[in-house]
């Protein structure tokens, strides 16, 4: 299908190769308006996390991104992990095989997950002509791995829209044809173990009366945790990579690609997962190259593809950070709060999960950290209830 000239916009932006760039106004440019902003999220996911399905909501929040990209295989979309879902900005003139795929996750949560996903369709003409931006910047993370990062008001305004009683209806999918594909959804990695004392999920907002202020009070937060952090705090390293070995850790994955949780296309791919990854944590042992698979530098390659830091209107971050960084960072954030600059919420967890897209194993493969036990989910609390307060 041919596409409009506006498709090729988030493949042709410059890139940012600093992190702490990504406060920079003049680093994004505005998504075009003929652009939809698509909202998923978990219905009840802190309810669910906190009867330990944290990996089923991670699953189904990668998953929105995996069914998303691969129903536009010739378009390159900016896209963002939250944790219990994910956002994504889409050309309209794709919207025609965009909507079935969203339909096919909603199908495929209920039916495997026993879930409800929340998928919403938000223009960006109607996010611009209420007074809210989308801008989007690239940032590459590594040599292979480029990530998203998002500015203005436009994604917070679309996810209360979506998720408005009175105005969600409106941004639904809708009936029709619901098939998806998850080709490239793997969870293969055991949890990741705090290589310092602990993870932490961290979220922060700015409290300002424009961008530029909000844009200096970011810059200011990132470089304050690197300094406290004495680093970025990365919580994937070549030390704390181990593929599963547990057989109910191939259990999101199989349910995602089988569509059930339970039958026999599901203890097939669970089978299968267990078994590809029996034989890579072979190679990666050995560090042998073999079967598309190298073992000899692959954990270096997902320790640099890992999306852990992010920016979407909000500051997201999973880091691994020392009991002593963790009260530094804390206390900072209090002053700053107080202070009336910014909201935040933290959560702390003994380990990090990692969920991955692979379209092939040699470079194109990025990985979405959160913290276990609820990560960026539970953080959220904490942040609405002082956005609340506020």
């Amino acid at each position: 299908m041919a596409g409009t000239n506006d498709e090729g916009f988030y493949a042709q932006l410059g890139e940012l190769t600093r992190f702490e760039d990504v406060a920079t106004l003049d680093a994004y440019s505005p998504a075009p308006s003929s652009w939809v902003v698509v909202i998923t999220d978990v219905r009840g996911s802190t309810k669910a996390i906190e009867a330990g399905r944290y990996k089923d909501v991670n699953a189904l929040g990668v998953a929105s991104i995996v069914a998303v990209r691969n129903a536009l295989p010739d378009v390159e979309i900016p896209f963002v992990f939250g944790g219990d879902g994910a956002t994504l900005l889409v050309p309209e003139s794709r919207l025609d095989v965009v909507r079935p795929a969203l339909r096919g996750l909603q199908a495929t949560a209920r039916s495997a997950f026993d879930l409800e996903l929340r998928a919403g369709l938000v223009p960006v003409s109607t996010l611009r002509a209420a007074g809210h931006e989308v801008l989007v910047a690239r940032y590459r993370a590594s040599v292979d791995a480029v990530f998203a990062m998002f500015g203005g008001s436009g994604l917070s305004e679309a996810e209360r829209r979506v998720k408005d009683p009175e105005l969600g209806p409106e941004h639904e999918v809708g009936e029709g044809d619901a098939t998806a594909d998850f080709t490239g959804f793997q969870c293969r990695w055991q949890p990741l173990p705090a290589t310092r004392d602990q993870v932490i999920s961290l979220l922060v907002q700015a409290r300002a009366g424009d961008r530029g202020e909000a844009a200096a009070i970011y810059g200011e937060v990132v470089r304050r945790i690197e300094s406290i952090l004495e680093g970025d705090g990365r919580p994937v390293a070549i030390e704390n990579l181990r593929l599963a070995t547990q057989t109910k850790l191939f259990e999101a994955e199989a349910k995602l690609l089988s569509g059930r949780a339970r039958g026999l296309g599901f203890v097939w791919r669970r089978l299968q997962a267990s078994t590809v990854t029996r034989i890579g944590r072979m190679l990666l042992a050995k560090g042998w190259n073999a079967l598309g698979f190298p073992g000899e530098t692959y954990r270096e390659a997902v320790a640099a593809n890992t999306d852990y830091r992010k920016f979407d209107d909000t500051l997201r971050m999973v880091l691994d950070v020392t009991d002593a960084q963790r009260r530094t960072l804390e206390s900072y954030l209090d002053a700053e709060h107080r202070a009336g600059r910014l909201v935040y919420g933290i959560h702390a967890a003994e380990a990090a999960l990692m969920t991955c897209i692979i379209t092939d194993l040699q470079a194109n493969h990025v990985h979405f950290v959160d913290g276990a036990d609820g990560g960026y989910a539970l953080a959220a609390k904490q942040l609405k209830s002082q956005l609340r307060a506020a």
